[in-house]
């Protein structure tokens, strides 16, 4: 009996032991991931604060922005591509499409990228890791031209002949917005964000499904810009260029890391990723290449 308490003791201690240990574990699985949260959220103000002054140094430079308009203008003609009016005009008569254009372009920008942002965190965490630093490395390419350049957009040009079809789709000012910088035409970031959610959606999609995405998310921006009237052809050219060159930053970071002190490093998760261990004879084989960068770990491994 004596002995039967003693083992029962014991057991019992163990099962409180492995509780505690369980416990702790998942208090440290829910500090993570409010961790996570709340340097997303920390990161996505800090950009906003950045994209505020931004607006607010080009928000009084109205003479500027319709000069570069112009320059803009005569740089279209000269290359022939000067045929936005006319692409409007074409659509105008179509309300069904001029109403799900101008639907597009809003829902098509801010929220499409949170949609994205918030799945790709939950569920795809390296995908999102790299959009998120593409979205932040075009962006800041992108302010910083806003401030040097500011372009007025076409349906803001007086004697244009473009029509502001967005007063027609919003019952509210959208230019009163504090989010829209009214002239950041150049480059058109909704070009631009467009083409980094597609390649982000191929990443994680693939096959021919993830190539239409890639595909369609820039071409219907495109349109919807134009048609809208709120960038000239030549804003789409140069958010699309600023987007692949945010790419590319971002494929250099998830391969190669950021030169940051080691803590900085580890708060963006920028660090670069481990060696991954190959197995005797895995470069002659494709399959067993492909099995080990899938899993990370050795076909036969226990």
């Amino acid at each position: 009996m004596i002995r039967f308490a003693g083992s029962l003791s014991s057991a019992h201690w163990r099962i409180v032991m492995l509780r505690a240990v369980v416990l702790r574990r998942v208090r440290r699985v829910r500090r993570v991931r409010r961790f996570r949260w709340g340097r997303e959220v920390l990161l996505v103000g800090l950009a906003y604060v950045l994209y505020w002054v931004a607006r607010s140094l080009s928000a009084g430079r109205t003479q500027d922005a319709f000069e570069n308009a112009e320059i803009l203008v005569r740089a279209e003609r000269a290359l022939g591509i000067f045929v936005e009016l006319h692409v409007q005009v074409a659509i105008l008569g179509w309300h069904g499409i001029v109403d799900f254009l101008g639907l597009w372009y809003f829902w098509g920008h801010f929220p499409l990228m949170i949609a994205f942002a918030l799945w790709a965190f939950m569920r795809h965490r390296p995908d999102y890791l790299w959009a998120r630093n593409a979205i932040f490395a075009a962006g800041a390419i992108s302010l910083a031209i806003y401030v040097a350049f500011p372009v007025a957009p076409p349906r803001l040009v007086p004697g244009a002949g473009f029509v502001d079809t967005l007063q027609g789709v919003f019952a509210l000012q959208y230019d009163e917005s504090t989010l829209v910088n009214q002239f950041a035409a150049v480059p058109s970031m909704h070009q631009g964000y467009a083409l980094i959610v597609g390649v982000g959606l191929y990443r994680v999609v693939g096959g021919r499904r993830g190539r239409a995405i890639m595909a369609a998310l820039p071409a219907l921006m495109f349109v919807s810009i134009v048609a809208t009237g709120n960038h000239w052809f030549l804003d789409a050219v140069v958010g699309a260029a600023v987007a692949v060159v945010g790419m590319c930053v971002a494929s250099h970071v998830e391969q190669r890391g950021l030169p940051l002190p080691r803590a900085a490093r580890a708060f963006l998760s920028v660090k670069p990723p481990s060696p991954a261990r190959t197995p005797e004879g895995a470069a002659s084989f494709p399959r067993l290449r492909g099995v080990v960068r899938l899993t990370g770990t050795r076909p036969d491994a226990a």
